[in-house]
């Protein structure tokens, strides 16, 4: 049968965003398993650039990044580690630092600011961010359950990630397992320099969700996983799409945001309908729930030999170490319990004497 217009249009979209992804797959994260949380090592490792050329040009024209600037930056960095009074044990190889590097557009002031706040995020909040297995029986379960995809790449070379909220067995994991898992997919991401360069777009799929998804998140637990995510984590959200979002939450929702910062805010795209949100996304990174020929169960197992594999790196992230006593008033105007479950919002709103 002669195809119709459109479907030629549709079909050749998609075989151009292919044979472009394909130039752009992602390359394997750095091979050791073992970075030196030394703060002042003997040596230092030689960075080189082995991305494609869409991702040189992105790091120049977006994030002030070339050949020089990346070495002085990186050589200021490890000065400012060397002497810090408070940095106890840090990782100084350059696929640790250049995330904080990129995070903040190679101002060097920023990203030592940027980095301590990371490191004492991990020490405030230890159940939160630390010990981050993907071995745990938890959040193998998360996994199985379908909650987060990693669709790929776009055009444009920025990754795509899907979240299913329904797909959340909240009669058994609460905020702290939530928190935990999205942790520990930041930890995982950020091995990639793609993410570090390209940034990622995040579609949210609330469709089918009840009051229970929203309800258990106390204020306490809001704020500790927005800072987190909003100030603490060198993340570079391009775009969060969500659809489906039920009126009788907007106000949880309303509350959330007001730890979220104005950027952030401004990345935020409301859909009133899935089809809607994925008319934003090309069609080979839609999976197949949402008429796309993603295999979704394939791309989770191969996110979960990327967690695997680099497993002993993440959990190494807690050798390093900071006094982070020093560091206690970013939160404590706050007032903040380290895992307010009990009581969840309703109990947070009686708190905050709001109606």
């Amino acid at each position: 049968l002669e195809r119709t217009p459109r479907s030629v249009s549709s079909w050749t979209a998609t075989q151009l965003h292919r044979d472009k992804v394909r130039q752009l797959k992602m390359s394997p994260p750095a091979s050791s398993n073992n970075y030196s949380v030394e703060k002042r090592p003997p040596t230092y490792d030689q960075y080189e650039f082995t991305l494609p050329d869409l991702y040189r040009k992105m790091a120049k024209d977006e994030l002030r990044e070339d050949d020089e600037i990346r070495e002085q930056s990186l050589t200021q960095m490890r000065e400012w580690i060397a002497k810090h009074p408070y940095i106890r044990k840090c990782r100084t190889d350059a696929s640790f630092l250049l995330r904080f590097l990129r995070f903040r557009k190679y101002s060097v002031p920023m990203a030592c600011e940027a980095l301590e706040r990371y490191l004492a995020m991990r020490e405030t909040f230890p159940t939160w961010f630390k010990k981050l297995d993907c071995n745990d029986p938890a959040m193998r379960e998360l996994f199985a359950d379908g909650v987060f995809t990693k669709l790929g790449q776009d055009s444009e070379g920025r990754m795509v990630i899907l979240f299913r909220v329904k797909q959340l067995n909240v009669d058994k994991f609460g905020p702290l397992e939530q928190g935990r898992l999205v942790a520990l997919l930041i930890e995982a991401l950020l091995e990639w320099e793609e993410l570090q360069i390209g940034g990622f777009r995040v579609m949210l799929d609330f469709t089918d969700t009840v009051m229970k998804h929203y309800g258990m998140w106390g204020v306490s637990d809001m704020k500790i996983f927005m800072d987190a995510i909003n100030r603490s984590y060198p993340i570079r959200f391009r775009e969060i799409n969500g659809a489906k979002f039920p009126k009788f939450a907007v106000s949880i929702l309303n509350l959330l945001l007001t730890f979220a910062s104005p950027k952030l805010k401004e990345r935020i795209v409301c859909h009133n309908t899935v089809l809607e949100m994925k008319g934003k996304f090309e069609p080979s990174l839609l999976p197949h729930y949402y008429g796309g020929e993603l295999d979704t169960e394939e791309m989770g197992r191969k996110f979960l030999k990327h967690l695997e594999d680099r497993r002993n790196v993440i959990l190494a992230l807690d050798d390093m170490d900071i006094d982070v006593a020093h560091y206690s008033s970013l939160w404590s105007q706050t007032n903040l319990v380290e895992n307010e479950v009990e009581g969840g919002v309703a109990g947070s709103f009686r708190k905050l004497n709001v109606d």
